[in-house]
């Protein structure tokens, strides 16, 4: 969630809940001055109408002033200048419905005789302006909200507008390209201390990827100078015929290391490689052309193992990606699936525009599977292998986007790849 949005939406909880108490006070505040402006009338009814008792030393008649009704009956005695006031219901028999009334009640003496008279008037009329008044003042309050967090939003991408252009450039920095990064200068002094550091971050990030790349390189040539060298004497010191037996292994033992030391060497070089991102170039490549080629390549290898091979292709698949990468992705699979096989086994490769998929025999692991994709993780089985191949093919897929999956069902480990749309 953007922080625009999350604060969007904090603005918003606290706007619906100050909306929520303030339309309830408006009503019983409106509803109180209601009451109290007839209340008043009433009191101005009932003054009137005992200035005109007093004169006429009677009542005038069941309404009067501003009410609508009137009625008085006897009572014991008298409780002067005290007023009751409430709301009731009252049945009109013309349309057969009850309607609302403020009712005020108070006791005056006449002619020695104590009366308890009830003044009424409707509400009716101000009932209606009430719920007007009401459902306009709600329709206002949600239409100013409803302005208000577009205000919000839109100010708030205003703002944080730098904030995202910066984070941009940041994601599309690359290191190989060997340019500075160009952070758009801001207004807002958070976001510009923020440019600073990112660009002080970036450069030493770019200093220190180009010192370990230059040492990287340098290393890789200067190691393989000497294999070569011990490589070419040990070939050598193997072709003489005089060495006894027991050296002859020795040697023998010493070259296979050297050779397995020139081999992990540009291996880990190649995974270095991948992993700062030195394969920029993408193109549209077939993988079934590349996929058929290296296994005519390893044929013979099949056939000695007695390999049974299936394999479905849907035509004209292609993805995008380096060809070089490529190869050595679908190699490495490949390899990895005849090697760990079993004899007599089955090797099965499916591949349509979503998936390839390659499944070969074997006996389960004897660790977890997660660890398959791990660097210098190997089978005790295998200890001709580097341990490097599944670890440069998880590299491969996470450069480009695409995901991998490993399971064993049916005695046959499949590993899957999920090509990006």
């Amino acid at each position: 969630m953007k922080l625009s949005t999350k604060t969007s939406l904090n603005f918003l909880s606290v706007a619906l809940f100050t909306f929520l108490f303030g339309i309830i006070a408006f009503y019983y505040t409106l509803r109180y001055q209601v009451d109290k402006y007839i209340n008043l009338e009433l009191n101005k009814s009932k003054i009137a109408l005992l200035e005109q008792t007093a004169k006429l030393n009677k009542f005038p008649s069941t309404t009067y002033g501003n009410c609508q009704l009137m009625t008085y009956k006897t009572i014991e005695f008298s409780k002067e200048n005290t007023n009751f006031y409430k709301d009731t219901l009252i049945l009109d028999k013309k349309v057969n419905r009850y309607k609302p009334y403020r009712l005020m009640t108070f006791s005056t003496t006449i002619n020695n005789q104590a009366y308890e008279i009830q003044m009424l008037r409707t509400l009716e009329e101000t009932d209606g302006l009430i719920i007007n008044i009401f459902l306009f003042m709600t329709l206002l309050f949600i239409l100013l909200i409803v302005i208000l967090l577009i205000v919000n939003q839109y100010s708030s991408n205003q703002i944080w507008k730098d904030f995202y252009l910066s984070l941009d450039k940041i994601n599309k920095f690359d290191l190989n390209i060997h340019k500075d990064i160009k952070l758009t200068t801001t207004d807002i002094k958070e976001f510009e201390d923020l440019n600073i550091v990112l660009r002080r971050m970036t450069k030493r990030i770019a200093s220190d990827y180009s010192k370990m790349k230059e040492y990287t390189e340098n290393a890789s040539h200067e190691i393989q100078t000497p294999l070569a060298i011990i490589n070419s004497k040990l070939e050598l010191l193997l072709q003489c015929k005089e060495l006894p037996e027991k050296q002859y292994q020795i040697i023998a033992d010493a070259s296979e290391a050297s050779d397995r030391l020139a081999r992990l060497n540009k291996t880990l070089i190649l995974l270095t490689r991948i992993e700062n991102r030195q394969f920029p170039e993408e193109k549209t490549i077939f993988p079934q052309q590349i996929i058929e080629k290296h296994l005519n390549n390893y044929e013979e290898i099949i056939l000695s193992k007695g390999i049974k091979l299936s394999t479905t292709f849907e035509p004209e698949v292609n993805i995008q990606i380096n060809p070089h990468l490529a190869d050595i992705l679908f190699l490495n699979l490949i390899k990895n699936a005849i090697r760990h096989n079993i004899p007599n086994g089955e090797l099965k490769i499916k591949l349509n525009s979503t998936v390839f998929e390659i499944a070969n025999s074997g006996a389960p692991l004897d660790i977890d599977s997660k660890l398959l994709f791990d660097r210098f993780f190997k089978s005790t089985k295998s200890s001709q292998s580097l341990g490097l191949g599944l670890s440069i093919v998880k590299k491969i897929t996470e450069l480009f986007n695409i995901k991998i999956n490993y399971n064993y069902t049916e005695n046959l480990h499949v590993v899957k790849l999920f090509f990006p749309k």
